[in-house]
């Protein structure tokens, strides 16, 4: 008997893409295949959960996932929002408890995801502009008013919420960015950063 006869498994993928999860496939993998451990768990429905929710009245804030390459980020970030996307991906979660606690922002939300790569483009316009085409697929027609127009951005957000709640009145909308790349010291050198 062969060890392959004994023993089957699919091998690890070294670097998951964030954008994987627009292909309704690819997020239904990237959930089955997400290892979820007990404190992944808890922070899953503890706080990423409910910073998510909003059906009840929260100070709900945005999330910032940080760590080294290779750690599963990307992972993590299309976990939660091919879930927030998809009402039935709750049920391939590895973990019933996360299952549950998902179950409140499963489906409710309209996806934008995103990933930056090397460029000279301020952040405001690299959000601003995924925003603006990632609204667009979703038939809202909105624009965001160049920064030589506002002193702020916050109003410009409240009224691309409005325009997408026109559109979509039972859905949130999330919009996970990636940092995709390594940059070395070599590079940063070479790049007179």
């Amino acid at each position: 008997m062969r060890y392959s006869e004994l023993i089957q498994f699919e091998p690890i993928e070294t670097v998951v893409q964030l954008r994987e999860a627009d292909s309704a496939s690819e997020a239904r993998r990237l959930v089955e295949t997400f290892v979820i451990s007990e404190r992944m768990a808890e922070l899953l429905g503890d706080l990423v959960f409910p910073q998510l929710q909003f059906t009840k009245p929260a100070d709900t804030k945005g999330l910032l996932v940080v760590g080294n390459y290779g750690t599963g980020k990307s992972h993590l970030m299309a976990v939660i929002s091919a879930v927030a996307e998809n009402r039935e991906l709750v049920k391939s979660l590895t973990n019933s408890a996360v299952t549950t606690s998902a179950t409140e922002v499963a489906g409710r939300f309209r996806v934008i995801r995103a990933e930056i790569g090397s460029t000279t483009m301020s952040l405001r316009d690299i959000v601003c502009s995924v925003i603006e085409d990632g609204l667009s697929k979703l038939g809202v027609g909105f624009e965001f008013p160049s920064t030589a127009d506002r002193h702020e951005n916050k109003s410009s957000f409240e009224e691309m919420m409005a325009a997408f709640q026109s559109v979509h009145p039972d859905k949130g909308l999330t919009s996970p960015f990636a940092c995709c790349g390594r940059t070395s010291s070599r590079d940063t050198r070479r790049s007179g950063a």
